[in-house]
């Protein structure tokens, strides 16, 4: 907590705090990636599809998760750097209860309902067998799963970034043991993958139940009453956070039903393979934000302007460089990171063609991610919202439907990168505006 007194630390000390907040964030995405890699080495290709199939459903219970973890986050922050641990504890507190609530519920509901919604989201017959017993373990984690996600955010806002790297860490490892264990050894297929993400994801869960119900929290559970009209203030102010997420799952649907014309069974195949890519990379930009924000929050409750505003010129110079690096990573090791989850040379083929028209939005998608998560950080949700909703919805839902028209298979490839570049004017005006009006009240 020291170094956010003040918020007037060094960059290389800026990058230490957010570090673990990338790597926890990277970790995560590592979770669908290593079923992904047993499943497509040891089971098939078929197997393969049907867990890109279910991926939506994952990106929703995320968005869910991290919109009241981030917009009630903000909040929690500012109590803190108001000198109100009480009032910052029990909004920590209720928002947990809801937490657990929302999670059983939307268990309960897809449960009931979960071949027909494996179906909507692009399921083919080949694929139901699959998808329905990797869906099914996957809706059952549901709750482990949000409360992994909430306690890693919350993690940070308590001022111990290294718990959700540790949470992340230890998760993604006992995943691969689990996953190898389940699936080659006692080759129990694409349940044995969906047993091990599901354990280990609850391991996480409980790693963090076990740090805020110690004295080792300064966030600990209390009694806490119905706070009015916090739930709603909430989702408003996450809503970006909500749209970030769920755009992970709309572009993952809108491949599916794009390549399927172009490909069939195996170009689905293909895209999971961009995909899980996809996930990892977008994870450094949004451990970035997700480090980054508790800090410009805790600047806004303090009213330390000038700690805020150097966060913040911290995180867009951070992103200038890894938005180049993770472009060239992309374009250069496409074919040599393709070939750990196949061999098979039609796959290889679809892949790698995708993947060099893939990469550009790398370096546009950095800047809508960070600018919609700091708007957030200081309760401007609104103009968050808007700039997720043009990300994720508008602009790649658009153009996804239109470039085909144009360019066959290659509108395909292109449309999440010009959706991204299409979103970045948005960005920049709003964070001019909107992110420097802000900072500017604070004295």
């Amino acid at each position: 907590m020291e170094s956010r007194t003040t918020l007037q630390m060094s960059y290389p000390r800026f990058l230490k705090y957010v570090l673990p907040s990338i790597l926890s964030m990277m970790a995560l995405s590592f979770f669908t990636t290593v079923d992904g890699f047993f499943v497509s080495r040891f089971v098939g290709p078929n197997p393969l599809a049907a867990i890109n199939i279910v991926i939506p459903y994952c990106c929703l219970v995320y968005a869910i998760s991290l919109m009241l973890a981030s917009g009630a986050g903000a909040y929690v922050s500012m109590k803190m750097g108001e000198g109100q641990p009480e009032e910052a504890r029990r909004l920590f507190s209720y928002m947990f209860r809801l937490i657990c609530i929302i999670g059983a519920a939307v268990t309960a509901v897809f449960l009931v309902f979960l071949k027909p919604a494996m179906v909507f989201l692009g399921s083919t017959p080949a694929l139901l067998p699959y998808t329905m017993i990797y869906g099914g373990v996957t809706v059952l984690s549901t709750l482990p799963m949000m409360m992994k996600l909430f306690f890693e955010f919350f993690a940070r806002v308590d001022g111990a970034p290294k718990l959700s790297f540790w949470m992340s860490a230890v998760g993604l490892a006992l995943n691969i043991a689990l996953d190898y264990l389940f699936v080659v050894p006692l080759n129990l297929g694409i349940l044995g993958a969906a047993l091990g993400t599901a354990i280990s994801i609850a391991v996480s869960a409980l790693m963090g139940l076990v740090h805020f119900a110690s004295s080792r929290a300064q966030l600990k559970f209390c009694r806490s009453h119905r706070q009015k009209g916090f739930f709603l203030r909430s989702c408003i102010n996450g809503s970006s956070q909500f749209l970030t997420e769920i755009s992970t799952g709309v572009v993952t649907y809108l491949f599916n039903i794009q390549i399927l014309k172009y490909r069939g069974e195996l170009g689905i195949s293909a895209v999971t393979i961009i995909t899980f890519m996809y996930y990892f990379y977008i994870s450094i930009y949004m451990g970035l934000a997700s480090g980054a924000s508790p800090l410009v929050s805790y600047g806004v409750g303090s009213r330390d302007r000038e700690g805020s505003l150097r966060i913040t010129r911290f995180c867009y110079g951070s992103l200038v460089w890894m938005s180049l690096a993770i472009f060239a990573l992309s374009l250069g090791c496409g074919h040599m990171v393709n070939s750990i989850f196949s061999d098979e040379e039609a796959l290889l083929s679809i892949a790698d063609y995708g993947n060099r028209l893939f990469s550009s939005c790398y370096l546009f998608a950095g800047i809508n991610v960070l600018t919609a998560a700091l708007l957030t950080a200081v309760d401007r949700g609104t103009a968050a919202a808007v700039i997720s909703t043009l990300r994720c919805l508008l602009f790649p839902a658009a153009a996804m439907l239109l470039l085909p028209l144009l360019w066959g298979e290659a509108g395909v490839w292109l449309a999440i990168p010009a959706g991204e570049l299409l979103t970045v004017a948005a960005s920049l005006f709003l964070t001019l505006r909107t992110l420097k009006t802000a900072l500017a009240t604070l004295e």
